[in-house]
């Protein structure tokens, strides 16, 4: 039960305040988190309605600028890079959390998004990268940091990345918090469907299908397709960011971890994407086959033809000069884009040796042309490993005879989109022990590997610095050897 009380002291107009009177009716009343979150809630509202009455008597809430101070404050807000952008957690400009309202430690909090390692922590449920303004925190939950569950995904997400990819004490308790907490959120129909529960559950998702963990992804993803079937039963209206963070989360988890995908590019009208509709912004001629895809058509299905004729044109796309000036509305429309090619990518069967290594690189590719922000380097170190794989599985196929550009452009593809480490340099062996009649692909210059690739898939803008410094560690690799 509520109650309030009003007080004054009359003669030196100080207002005692409101106060807020609960109930505790058994010692362990006053623990309960909804009583502690009532007093919490509180205390911030009268704290701040004290200090703007302070102002307003000090005057204090009026400054006098001038035309020089307004540049100068102006300037001050530009975003400074090397920085993350944290304007979507933020509830003030000072200190993170000055009434210590938050579910979680804030001086921690703080300290993980501090840390360059955490910044692509929450991808792809939502993304703090200025060039994926159209899938922000608030965008995507339309809220701040009052939800506990989503807060303490959040922090298991950030912390996940800082410790390098490993569940330590600090990841096991922020994990155990969240699924607590979405446990509670399943009794109330407004609170399960919530964007908030939702994204907890994806965040859960990301890190476990980050460590593998099929059978647990494909429970959580599970939760979700039912969640979203309770929701168009009850007509119960989700943003189109949420929307978006579940397919690329299903998506992603089904790469990484091998689960049961939910939905996929036909699922949600916001993701919709037909060449009709690209044809209004962009040329229909970018819709072709590059001549080295062209020439080998009889190997591949007209279903992979056609999304190698649609990456080419996200791969005119990338290459535009406008591409950088892209607003919020054409980035989310060349999301939906890559959305398409790897959702039927994901969906293709793998008939041969050549045709799965061409699927994955082509997986590969998309991913890095224009979605970048995405995958971090999770994605791509995951594919490209994949790939080596296939390379190395298929790598005294007489196939290959005939198909050297093709098994060229395989192997940088691979190469140059995997960071530094043992998978890069296992296909910088794999080009060093390749067999004698085709050993004159290691010796290419420069300006005829660059001839060769872009007989296929090939961006100046989203490839050229990869390539070129993996084909630099390979003549430099062979240079060591004396081959």
């Amino acid at each position: 039960m509520l109650s309030t009380n009003r007080g004054s002291t009359e003669g030196n107009h100080i207002a005692v305040g409101q106060f807020q009177f609960i109930s505790i009716q058994a010692p362990n009343d006053g623990k309960d988190r909804v009583t502690r979150r009532l007093a919490r809630s509180h205390a911030v509202k009268q704290a701040l309605k004290n200090k703007r009455k302070l102002q307003q008597e000090s005057r204090d809430n009026f400054r006098i600028t001038t035309s020089q101070d307004t540049r100068g404050m102006l300037a001050g807000r530009r975003p400074r890079t090397g920085i993350m952008a944290m304007s979507f957690l933020s509830p003030s400009a000072g200190k993170l959390d000055p009434f210590e309202t938050l579910a979680v430690d804030a001086s921690r909090l703080q300290a993980l998004l501090n840390d360059h390692k955490a910044w692509q922590a929450p991808e792809p449920v939502f993304s703090v990268a200025e060039e994926a303004a159209f899938q922000s925190f608030r965008s995507v939950f339309r809220t701040g940091l009052v939800d506990p569950a989503l807060l303490n995904a959040v922090m298991l997400s950030l912390a996940f990345s800082v410790a390098g990819g490993s569940i330590n004490r600090e990841c096991l308790g922020y994990q155990g918090q969240t699924i607590s907490y979405v446990r509670e959120r399943m009794g109330s129909l407004c609170e399960a469907t919530s964007e908030a529960t939702i994204g907890a559950i994806l965040l859960l998702a990301g890190v476990e299908a980050r460590l593998g963990m099929q059978s647990q992804v494909q429970l959580h993803m599970g939760a979700v397709r039912l969640l979203l079937d309770i929701c168009q039963r009850e007509n119960v209206n989700l943003n189109g960011g949420i929307k978006r963070a579940i397919f690329w989360q299903d998506l992603n988890s089904s790469v990484l971890a091998g689960s049961s995908r939910i939905v996929d590019h036909t699922t949600f009208s916001e993701l919709e994407w037909t060449r009709d509709q690209f044809s209004h912004q962009f040329s229909s001629g970018y819709f072709r086959l590059p001549s080295g895809f062209q020439m080998r058509s009889h190997l591949f299905s007209r279903e992979f033809m056609e999304v190698i004729e649609d990456l080419n044109a996200l791969q005119c796309v990338r290459d535009n000069t406008s591409f950088k000036k892209c607003d919020a509305t054409t980035m989310a429309y060349i999301n939906n884009h890559t959305a398409s090619i790897q959702s039927r990518l994901a969906c293709l069967p793998n008939p041969s040796g050549l045709v799965s290594c061409c699927r994955l690189a082509t997986y590969l590719c998309a991913t890095m042309l224009c979605c970048k922000v995405w995958c971090a380097l999770v994605i791509p170190l995951h594919v490209s490993s994949q790939l080596l794989g296939e390379l190395q599985k298929a790598n005294n196929d007489p196939v290959w005879n005939n198909n050297s550009d093709l098994f060229l452009w395989l192997l940088y593809i691979g190469g140059a989109f995997s960071p530094v480490g043992a998978v890069r340099s296992g296909y910088i062996e794999l080009l060093r022990s390749h067999n004698i009649s085709r050993r004159k692909i290691l010796l290419t210059s420069w300006p005829t590997l660059l001839e060769t690739m872009k007989r296929f898939i090939w961006s100046d803008k989203a490839f050229m610095t990869h390539f070129k410094a993996f084909w630099e560690d390979n003549f430099a690799s062979i240079s060591f050897t004396g081959t």
